[in-house]
C-alpha cells in the first residue's frame, strides 16, 4: 500500500496510535523498497567502475602527445589552445 501522508496538521491535533501506526507503515515500507533496490544499485556500481577502468584509467585525466605528423582520420569535437602552457587541449 502507499504511504498517505498526512498534510493538514493543525497546532492542537492530537497525535494517536493510527498516526505512529502509520507513520512506522511508510518508514517499514521504504526500507522495503531500498531492500529490493540494493542489489540492483550494487550491480550498477560494478558495472559502472568496471567500464571506468576499462577506458585506460579514465582517459581524461591521462596526458597524451602527438606530433600530428599525420591528420588521417583525426576528427577533434572540441579543445582550446593554452598558450601559457604551449599545448593543444582536446576534449
Amino acid at each position: 500500500m502507499t504511504y498517505i501522508a498526512k498534510t493538514d496538521w493543525k497546532q492542537d491535533d492530537p497525535v494517536t496510535e493510527v498516526d505512529i501506526n502509520r507513520w512506522e507503515k511508510g518508514i517499514a515500507d521504504a526500507h522495503a523498497v531500498i531492500d529490493t533496490m540494493q542489489p540492483m544499485i550494487y550491480n550498477h556500481e560494478t558495472r559502472i567502475k568496471a567500464l571506468e577502468s576499462s577506458l585506460a584509467n579514465d582517459l581524461r585525466d591521462n596526458l597524451f602527445s602527438f606530433d600530428f605528423a599525420s591528420t588521417v582520420g583525426l576528427k577533434i569535437e572540441a579543445g582550446w589552445l593554452d598558450q601559457a602552457n604551449a599545448q593543444l587541449v582536446i576534449k
